[in-house]
């Protein structure tokens, strides 16, 4: 037996919300933070024909932001977008920096929240979506790196998506959501591997030592947070759930 595995590729546009950027202080943007690295690495301005290059900081410097994003629950990781629905599509492609895990959609459209069911289920249930009649969707589903929508939109709908991101942003050079402690840490990890290219390993172990420190200071200040919101008391499940539907009525 042979296994045929799909191919084509999906279109969707996803549009972020309007946000308020977080650009106070001297590492606004990619190009700021690449002149902090040089400022530590002391070999000039870095172009396309230096080692390491501006090309490769850059790139070091965006993963940074995901190695911050996957390690620490950071704070504001979460991302709003929003894109519209095709009439009859009930398949539509995930934002590229959608890193997994919790998501919630809502239709704008009618102002109510689409649930989101397991896989298993959502398979038991409708076993092949195109036989179902268009109406407006009220259940989704994430398979791979698609949304799946039942039933499928009878029109166009706006739909509101809200994920954690990996930090692999759509545009390589956003830093706005990054608070200015976080980009310098994110600027030790570029530095890290820019002495690695160097082969100047201690200077480079001194960094990763600060880029892991600064790592784990951000961790404990995530935990205090949540604690704090806890009101600094362990909330059991049922209390959970009586919260959530308080705010869900009010």
């Amino acid at each position: 037996m042979s296994l045929s595995i799909a191919t084509g590729a999906l279109d969707t546009v996803w549009s972020e919300a309007t946000i308020i950027s977080i650009t106070a202080g001297s590492l606004a943007d990619l190009s700021a933070c690449i002149g902090e690295v040089e400022s530590k690495l002391k070999r000039g301005t870095l172009g396309a024909s230096t080692t390491p290059s501006d090309a490769d900081v850059a790139r070091w410097l965006a993963r940074g932001k995901q190695e911050l994003a996957e390690t620490k629950n950071y704070t504001f990781k979460r991302r709003y977008v929003s894109a519209d629905t095709v009439a009859s599509q009930y398949r539509y492609a995930l934002p590229n920096d959608y890193g997994g895990g919790k998501l919630s959609v809502r239709d704008l459209t009618n102002d109510r929240p689409i649930n989101v069911w397991d896989e298993a289920i959502f398979d038991a249930k409708f076993p092949d979506p195109s036989e179902e009649s268009s109406d407006e969707p009220t259940i989704a589903c994430i398979k791979n790196l698609e949304l799946w929508l039942m039933p499928p939109p009878a029109g166009v709908y706006s739909l509101e998506m809200c994920y954690d991101r990996t930090g692999d942003d759509v545009s390589t050079d956003d830093f706005s959501w990054l608070p200015q402690i976080e980009r310098f840490r994110v600027c030790d990890f570029a530095i890290a591997e820019s002495f690695a290219s160097l082969h100047d390993f201690d200077k480079s172990q001194f960094y990763y030592t600060r880029w892991e420190k600064g790592i784990g200071k951000a961790i404990r200040a995530d935990g205090k947070r949540k604690w704090a919101r806890m009101r600094y008391q362990a909330i059991s499940g049922l209390q959970e759930y009586a919260a959530r539907s308080y705010q869900r009525t009010n």
